[in-house]
């Protein structure tokens, strides 16, 4: 977009980025880094970085991409190892603990139970306690 074709005001931040910013973003996963780091290098903000994924489709789709290069990056660390030492020596804690982290939305240990009737959320009934109180009369009183 030109100068001529941009609307009066602030200028979006987007215009501002190096021409290589996709490939800053692109670099940063496919070396496993985390997300701050192209951040930082685009010197943008968490909230910045929230409004773009949803103004800007190439900037979503290119983060898109980040995360599955960056997913594949620390899969290969583990699967590499493997390959070489059948395990031996790698701390597969912190490799789930990673995992789980970076990409909770396909890498959990969770398991997920539906205590719902098919669908429907269970209703609840609180148990009521009715308390039977006894009236005194005078002839108990003066028992």
């Amino acid at each position: 977009m030109s100068n001529e074709e941009r609307k009066p005001g602030r200028p979006r931040v987007e215009y501002n980025f190096p021409t290589e910013w996709q490939k800053i973003i692109l670099d940063a996963g496919e070396k496993g880094l985390h997300i701050t780091q192209f951040l930082l290098e685009l010197g943008i903000s968490w909230e910045t970085h929230s409004q773009l994924l949803k103004r800007n489709r190439q900037y979503s789709e290119t983060v898109e991409r980040y995360k599955i290069l960056c997913e594949n990056y620390w899969y290969n660390q583990m699967h590499e190892h493997m390959q070489e030492t059948g395990g031996t020596g790698y701390n597969s804690r912190l490799w789930s603990l990673i995992m789980r982290n970076k990409f909770g939305d396909r890498w959990s240990e969770a398991s997920k139970v539906d205590v719902t009737s098919q669908g429907n959320s269970i209703q609840s009934n609180p148990i009521q306690i009715e308390i039977i109180k006894k009236t005194i009369t005078e002839d108990d009183a003066q028992k």
